[in-house]
């Protein structure tokens, strides 16, 4: 099937092999084991037991520090936000949790007038995450510092 997802073995072996370049086989087999194998990436490397199973790729990712879409290709995940309803709504009932009536009181003027903003906010980080899942994956994306919503 073309197009299908699949793990990048090329990059996460030179992963690997980078990994135990700066500790060691052993290190980073017991760590990509669970403490079970001290002989996992030496094994590897010779050619036996390549078969990636889910739980020794989720293995080898977590030794190697890194997030296991790194080595995906073909497949980006999705966020999917609530809609401005669903938001209105959840606003709403918050008030109604707090025994705030949102036709009355200075906080439910004082929330409401900031719901607009805080919206707006989440539909513009929908329409980014939107933007940047359309365009090519970035080498290095995965460094960055992750970027937060100011209040």
């Amino acid at each position: 099937m073309e197009g299908a997802p699949r793990i990048d073995i090329d990059r996460l072996v030179a992963d690997m092999e980078e990994c135990v370049r700066r500790t060691s086989g052993r290190r980073f087999s017991l760590k990509a084991t669970g403490g079970r194998n001290p002989d996992f990436y030496r094994n590897w490397k010779g050619g036996q037991d390549k078969r990636l199973s889910a739980d020794v790729f989720a293995g080898i990712v977590t030794a190697l520090g890194r997030d296991p879409g790194d080595y995906i290709v073909g497949w980006s995940p999705t966020l999917r936000l609530p809609s401005a309803t669903v938001l209105t709504n959840t606003f709403a009932t918050l008030l109604a949790t707090l025994g705030v009536d949102p036709y009355e009181g200075e906080l439910a003027q004082k929330l409401g007038r900031q719901f607009p903003d805080a919206l707006r906010d989440v539909l513009t980080l929908h329409d980014r995450l939107a933007d940047e899942s359309s365009s090519p994956h970035e080498e290095g994306a995965h460094d960055r510092d992750e970027e937060t919503l100011a209040p």
